[in-house]
């Protein structure tokens, strides 16, 4: 698979099964630089005669319409013939003085002379699904690439009052639409164990906070009844994913992979100074989409990388970060953890309390990627930014403010543990540069403790 990566995806098919098929043609199939005449015959209703010289190949295809030249390796210096039929092909390539056929895989065929074929196949709901195939010229024959996701890009209106799912089969609901409010399909995720079932991913079209769910493809196929009262599109719970739609050209050639590892094996390669759709993010990966229709994940920091444009805009997108740091706190607090029932995620922003030495530190982060460091003692604040890379929470501060004490203390005296009071304190304020690592999985290991040193507390953070 990891010729894959080195393979760039053309811009455009410079040779697809939607070319205008014809009776007759002239190429070089074998290589050896004289060019063969090829001559398609319809011998009967659904039966075909192939000549290319005097290499002759006949056989059944429903609806014969002609040939055209396809190029699979510009490398091997051959050429192929695709015969047309009725949603139907027929691949053969002229090996001495015979015409071999080469077994296709299902779908409407396309290809560029990258060693790549893509194969268009319809989807019940009314759009094709894009199969990626490697092309071995020794075998000859095609070797299925994997992907986790398909590109869909429909909009249609759900038969009823349908909910979007936080993840695929999850009962956390994010957003519910209704047959007055149409759904955009992003993507879809085949379910293996039907071959008929899968997950799109969606979202309540118009909405502007693009909130993203899951939809089973079942209940898209149904009549749905009954209603809970609440306002179509209106967010419960916190979603996995939110849309971007940002669309910028690439300056630098990158790999999307299948899933969000980077270990993952390589979907496709996107070439430099082609235009790519950011369909979806959870904070540190983003869901791409090809000029060739493929998806793939990408980090972020990837994207500001490879992405020239991105590097000023919204990238990562903190609200998807904020919702990933929280979704993954409240998972790994136990049911019975204290707080746990009254704390809730919230697109608002959360505070996040750590104790410890009979002191708090209380980190205030906020929807718009500030965040406000509190500390227990001398009204001493920390103002900054941060981001989340991977399981680490950047924090750069840069401001401070604090209550400076005059005079002698009255407080407990020098060695002594305890807060210094002074009657009379003097307000500071100081440009800082600090910079502040947290590692959230070690967060969420502390959480699951009985006694945890962190723990979010209820309330909106300041975020002034």
């Amino acid at each position: 698979m990891s010729s894959a990566c080195a393979l760039v995806l053309a811009a455009v098919l410079t040779a697809t099964a939607s070319t205008s098929p014809t009776r007759e043609a002239d190429a070089d199939l074998d290589g050896d630089g004289t060019r063969e005449h090829l001559t398609l015959e319809v011998t009967k209703p659904g039966a075909f005669r192939l000549s290319a010289g005097t290499a002759v190949a006949e056989g059944e295809l429903p609806g014969v319409r002609g040939v055209t030249v396809l190029d699979l390796d510009n490398n091997d210096k051959r050429r192929e013939v695709l015969v047309h039929g009725e949603a139907r092909f027929r691949l053969f390539r002229q090996e001495g003085t015979s015409l071999r056929e080469v077994p296709l895989p299902p779908g409407t065929p396309s290809a560029s002379g990258n060693g790549i074929l893509l194969c268009d196949v319809p989807m019940a709901d009314g759009w094709a699904r894009r199969d990626k195939y490697l092309y071995d010229a020794k075998q000859p024959g095609f070797t299925e690439v994997p992907q986790e996701l398909y590109a869909v890009g429909r909009v249609l209106a759900p038969p009823g009052r349908v909910p979007l799912q936080q993840t695929p089969g999850s009962t956390d609901v994010v957003a519910l639409a209704g047959p007055e409010r149409a759904l955009s399909l992003h993507a879809f995720k085949p379910d293996p164990a039907d071959g008929e079932g899968g997950w799109y991913l969606a979202g309540v079209a118009g909405k502007p906070e693009d909130v993203l769910g899951w939809i089973a493809a079942r209940v898209l196929r149904q009549k749905v009844d009954g209603d809970d009262g609440a306002k179509p599109g209106a967010t419960l719970v916190l979603p996995e994913l939110y849309g971007s739609g940002l669309k910028p050209k690439v300056a630098t050639s990158f790999p999307l992979l299948r899933t969000r590892r980077d270990d993952a094996e390589p979907v496709a390669k996107l070439r430099a100074g082609s235009t790519v759709t950011l369909l979806a993010t959870e904070g540190t990966w983003y869901l791409v989409q090809s000029e060739t229709r493929l998806l793939g994940w990408a980090r972020a920091g990837t994207l500001t990388q490879g992405l020239a444009a991105l590097k000023k805009a919204a990238v990562p997108d903190k609200r998807a970060q904020l919702s990933t740091l929280q979704r993954r706190l409240r998972e790994a607090m136990p049911a019975s953890s204290t707080g746990r029932e009254d704390w809730q995620p919230d697109a608002a922003g959360f505070i996040l309390e750590n104790e410890y030495a009979s002191t708090m530190d209380t980190y205030n982060l906020c929807p718009d990627g500030r965040v406000v460091l509190e500390f227990l003692n001398d009204d001493y604040t920390k103002y900054g930014t941060w981001t989340l890379d991977g399981d680490t929470l950047k924090l750069e501060l840069t401001r401070e403010t604090k209550q400076l004490g005059v005079g002698e203390p009255i407080g407990p005296p020098e060695g002594v543990e305890g807060v210094r009071q002074y009657r009379k304190t003097t307000p500071h304020e100081a440009m800082i540069a600090e910079s502040l690592t947290l590692d959230w999985s070690e967060i969420l290991k502390d959480v699951k403790d009985p006694s945890p040193s962190y723990r979010p507390r209820r309330g909106t953070p300041t975020c002034r």
